[in-house]
């Protein structure tokens, strides 16, 4: 399974970022995570997953963690059940099927 690389989002040069950015290996922003810094849930960490559409997307696609490593874990779970749902399910299989081989050798 491909990895995904984290980055993290420079917000201002003063404040340090508590914000991370998935990147997968072609290059795509695939879901974000982020400390909450105030209202009832302060200090736990947000995720959302980018990707996906119709039914898909009708799944969990974000929520908060007690910690930045479980939410990171979230987005993971989420990418790789993305990449296992077939494209007319909204995930990332190849929409475009196969060409299977043919065993006849066709005459030009």
């Amino acid at each position: 399974m491909d990895k995904i690389i984290w980055q993290k989002t420079s917000v201002g040069a003063e404040e340090p970022s508590h914000e991370f950015t998935a990147i997968a290996p072609n290059g795509i922003d695939v879901g974000r995570i982020y400390r909450i810094d105030g209202g009832p849930l302060k200090g736990r960490w947000r995720w959302i997953f980018l990707l996906g559409h119709s039914q898909f997307r009708q799944g969990i696609m974000s929520g908060d963690q007690a910690s930045k490593q479980r939410a990171a874990n979230q987005v993971w779970k989420t990418y790789e059940r993305y990449l296992e749902t077939p494209g007319f399910d909204g995930g990332g299989q190849s929409r475009i099927p196969l060409k299977k081989q043919s065993n006849q050798i066709r005459a030009i």
